[in-house]
């Protein structure tokens, strides 16, 4: 009985020294599993975690690039609006300087006596009762005109023609328009013939102006008589 019973307790003894390695490999298994879960799980884990980083970072890349084309378009944009606008000035400018030398061609036709040589006036004592000299002076010429088409004179204050005579009388007679005094504008023998009263303010000596109608050209002197009395105040 008793070798019996040691038997049986020897065979209990490797059935669980048996089962003890089986568990200490069950165990040695689940650590090896669990580690190589842990190992690789954590590479992927990490090569995901990575991938948005490297989708941010093309973004950003992609965002720069594009920020930068946009602010080169801005950039180009701004210098052809530059360009335009310098042409835009300088067909201005020559704009401005053509209508300058216009101006400066037209004044040049509608100079006054200012430009012509005094000592060629031609003066002459009149034997006319009211009339103390007369004179005329060789290069006298047209005014120049703003009318177009077919002339008729006019005598009424403020139109063209009334204002082109009185320009004309104060080109003849060198008198400034604001020191004349108007006192009488009228036809002398045709529709293309005129004269005028005038005086002028600060000396009151009076003055009949002759002038003559030339197509296009406007009108011109032709002979200023300076008057002993002013016989249109009256």
């Amino acid at each position: 009985m008793a070798k019996y019973q040691s038997r049986l307790d020897k065979r209990s003894k490797r059935n669980t020294n048996k089962i003890l390695n089986i568990m200490i490999a069950v165990v040695l298994l689940l650590i090896v599993v669990v580690g190589g879960t842990i190992v690789f799980g954590g590479g992927d884990e990490k090569a995901t975690t990575d991938a948005p980083k490297n989708s941010e970072t093309k973004d950003a890349t992609s965002d720069k690039s594009a920020k930068e084309d946009k602010d080169s378009d801005k950039s180009v944009s701004m210098e052809e609006n530059s360009d335009s606008e310098d042409k835009a000035d300088e067909e201005n400018d020559k704009e401005d300087e053509q209508k300058q030398d216009e101006s400066s061609d037209d004044s040049k036709e509608n100079v006054a006596l200012d430009g012509e040589d005094d000592s060629k006036m031609q003066v002459e004592e009149s034997d006319e009762p009211n009339v103390a000299k007369t004179m005329v002076h060789p290069d006298w010429k047209p005014i120049g005109t703003e009318q177009t088409g077919e002339h008729v004179s006019s005598y009424d204050q403020g139109t063209v023609d009334w204002q082109e005579k009185i320009t004309a009388v104060s080109y003849a007679t060198g008198i400034q328009e604001s020191n004349m005094t108007v006192w009488w504008v009228e036809g002398n023998g045709g529709p293309q013939k005129s004269m005028a009263t005038v005086t002028a303010k600060d000396t009151k000596t009076p003055y009949r102006v002759y002038l003559q109608w030339v197509d296009g050209k406007g009108w011109q002197p032709t002979k200023v008589q300076e008057l002993k009395e002013n016989d249109k105040a009256s």
